[in-house]
């Protein structure tokens, strides 16, 4: 019995022990690992000071250009201080200098101090270009192909993004293929005066298919060669659009053998059909049928432009004032072009006063005719031969 009591205290002893040894050893890692993690916290702790430092001193690198860049927009360029703020995000300037060289190259080639402040608030970008490798070369090409330095400076402000554009490969190769269709370079240059944005447009790989499509349809060169010059946007219009526009034209009637088919083509260009549909029901008023309208679009493309206040306006007083009959507008829609101010109401006065003295005959009188003349015509056939009878012609003709 007291053999067994000895075992049992001896085994009891021996546990205890080791949990103790167990307990010390556990101590000792987290005493350790407590240790290591106070110095990776520190660590952590120095990395993400020196991040902060570097961030804050990135920030304030950022800061100091921003504001050298509005003070430099406002300051040198004319900018408003809104403007300037909202522009200095697309260029960030570190010093004055190629800014600097920029603006004189400007003044040097006529641009003028509007029109500078115009082409560095519509392109700030601008002011971080090479003036001597991207710009002057530019300003040079405009000038060799016929632009004088007012028309350079005009296009330039209207359109100073084309200053990025690639000389050898945007620029240049867009006036060859203008000029494969015009021939003549003074006629390239009326277009680009008419159209900046044609330097924007890749027309290069669509030329010679719109030309093949307009002549495989019949249209004449010298037609091809107005349309590309009178309205450029419309012949390198997307194909799809082109595409379109072709057979709205075709399926209105217009032969395109005749100029007006490209004429057509311009004035169906800025209308939708929806429009036309609109313009239809506005002459429906007046006794049109949809045959007159497309007979009168066809006699005048341009009919389509008006503004439906104008031909309201023009046709209930060529109907209720001069008395003409609708339907014989139809034949003659150019009137609806003219102007009211300017040239049907002075005109009507003008024979309405002869009338009334007997000085003209009413079957003597067309007004197409007399709306037609020219105005040095006008005036020596109704106003200067009757000048002595009535003075008060001239003061009436021109009043208005």
């Amino acid at each position: 019995m007291s053999s067994l009591l000895h075992s049992r205290r001896v085994c009891l002893i021996s546990s205890l022990r080791r949990n103790v040894r167990d307990c010390a050893f556990t101590s000792s890692s987290s005493v350790s690992r407590i240790v290591n993690l106070g110095f990776l916290v520190s660590r952590r702790r120095t990395v993400c000071s020196v991040s902060q430092v570097k961030s804050e001193n990135l920030e304030k690198q950022t800061q100091c250009l921003e504001s050298f860049t509005v003070s430099y927009l406002v300051d040198s360029c004319g900018l408003s201080l809104e403007s300037a703020k909202s522009n200095s995000r697309f260029v960030k300037l570190v010093s004055s200098k190629k800014p600097d060289s920029v603006l004189a190259l400007f003044k040097d080639h006529g641009f003028t101090t509007d029109q500078i402040t115009s082409v560095i608030k519509s392109f700030p970008r601008v002011l971080s270009l090479s003036p001597e490798d991207v710009i002057s070369p530019k300003l040079m090409f405009f000038n060799s192909i016929g632009f004088s330095t007012f028309d350079t400076a005009k296009m330039i402000s209207s359109c100073p993004k084309m200053l990025s554009y690639s000389l050898t490969k945007r620029l240049i190769p867009c006036y060859d293929s203008l000029k494969s269709i015009l021939v003549e370079e003074e006629n390239v240059v009326k277009c680009l005066k008419r159209g900046y944005r044609c330097f924007s447009f890749k027309i290069t790989h669509c030329v010679s298919p719109r030309v093949s499509i307009l002549r495989e349809l019949g249209v004449p060169d010298k037609s091809i060669k107005w349309l590309v010059q009178a309205s450029p946007f419309t012949f390198f219009s997307l194909e799809r659009r082109f595409n379109e526009l072709l057979n709205r034209v075709c399926s209105y009637g217009f032969d395109p053998k005749k100029a007006g088919f490209v004429h057509a083509m311009v004035a169906f260009d800025c209308t939708s059909e929806s429009t036309m549909e609109r313009k239809l029901k506005l002459f429906q008023r007046f006794g049109w049928s949809k045959e007159d309208f497309v007979a009168a679009i066809m006699r005048f493309p341009n009919c389509a432009m008006v503004s439906d206040e104008k031909i309201l306006y023009t046709m209930e007083y060529l109907v209720n004032n001069i008395g003409l009959q609708a339907r014989d507008i139809v034949a003659r829609p150019v009137v609806l072009g003219l102007s009211m101010e300017k040239r049907i109401k002075p005109r009507n006065q003008v024979i309405s006063l002869l009338l009334s003295k007997g000085l003209v005959k009413k079957e003597d009188i067309n007004y197409f005719t007399i709306l037609k003349l020219k105005s040095s015509e006008f005036m020596d056939k109704f106003v200067l031969k009757h000048q002595n009878e009535m003075p008060q012609l001239l003061q009436t003709l021109t009043s208005m």
